[in-house]
């Protein structure tokens, strides 16, 4: 890992082959693939260093708006506007099960740590999960606390994280059935961890990312400079947690410093809204995605 981080800012691959928006780009576990998905309906995966598509997979009937990959990189999860949870099976491509339960459109996915349930957040104002090992296609857990669209959802070994266009992210501890709750304020779009497990990072619809605290809720820092007034919008830290990066509505990237939140950086990367942002697990090398149907690779 580079001391400090460095930026990747040069263009090292274009991935071309979703027609119309790119709304979501994931590397997989190890960095060595990546997922993306889309406007088109299909989920693809691809060698990004060869910008070599890889496999494509179709069968959600609306646009697919999130993809998660479980840590052994066998499964797949996907989620968009048919309002269902389809479950892949990466190799062969076939759907092992489509979860139903959600009224309206749903918005993120992720895996838990065993890849033994999905958890997902929609429309509907609800987080649900759900057991990848059982017959059943009905959620095992419901959540409905919010007074809005859930955007984004997180995961630790035990806690449920998830962020609302009601201004607030709230915090499920599974074990305990304790649910926490952090006011913003601000339309939530995208939560995303720092790697050391201690902060969240918030992107909100003011144009604003927010750092938290997570054992207190202290907001740490702002930043600024970036545009996001309309559009769910990934933002993280980079695998350091030296920077905080980010798209914007207007095809940038920004990258800003974590403590003193100072702009380092800023490059046009996409002729249109950059939806997607993913970054290398081990590397300083990183994904977008975007409304102008693309997905590029940066290196430093």
């Amino acid at each position: 890992m580079a001391a400090g981080g460095k930026i990747p800012s040069k263009e090292a691959g274009v991935l071309r082959g979703h027609e119309g928006a790119v709304l979501a780009v994931r590397f997989n576990t190890d960095g060595n693939y990546c997922l993306s998905c889309g406007k088109d309906r299909s989920l693809r995966l691809w060698n990004p260093y060869k910008a070599l598509p890889i496999k494509s997979y179709s069968g959600h009937a609306r646009e697919v708006r999130d993809v998660a990959v479980s840590k052994d990189n066998a499964k797949l999860s996907s989620c968009g506007g048919d309002r269902q949870l389809f479950y892949w099976d990466v190799a062969t491509g076939r759907i092992i099960r489509k979860f139903r339960g959600h009224d309206s459109e749903v918005n993120s996915v992720k895996f838990n740590e065993y890849g033994a349930a999905i958890v997902s957040g929609g429309y509907d104002k609800s987080v649900r999960a759900w057991d990848c090992r059982s017959q059943s296609i009905e959620p095992i857990q419901k959540i409905d606390s919010f007074a809005d669209s859930v955007t984004s959802v997180v995961l630790t070994s035990t806690e449920i994280i998830a962020g609302s266009v009601d201004g607030t992210i709230r915090t499920f501890d599974i074990r305990m059935g304790r649910e926490v709750v952090d006011t913003l304020g601000q339309s939530v779009t995208c939560i995303s961890m720092s790697n050391d497990g201690n902060c969240l990072l918030a992107g909100c619809l003011d144009s604003n990312l927010r750092l938290l605290d997570r054992s207190t809720g202290d907001l740490l820092q702002e930043y600024k400079g970036h545009m996001n007034k309309s559009y769910k919008m990934d933002s993280c830290l980079t695998n350091d947690d030296s920077h905080v990066v980010s798209g914007s509505e207007d095809g940038r990237v920004f990258f800003w410093d974590l403590v003193d939140p100072s702009l380092i950086s800023s490059f046009k990367a996409h002729t249109s809204v950059i939806t997607g942002l993913a970054y290398h697990p081990k590397e300083d090398c990183m994904l977008t995605s975007s409304v102008d149907g693309t997905i590029r690779l940066w290196k430093s």
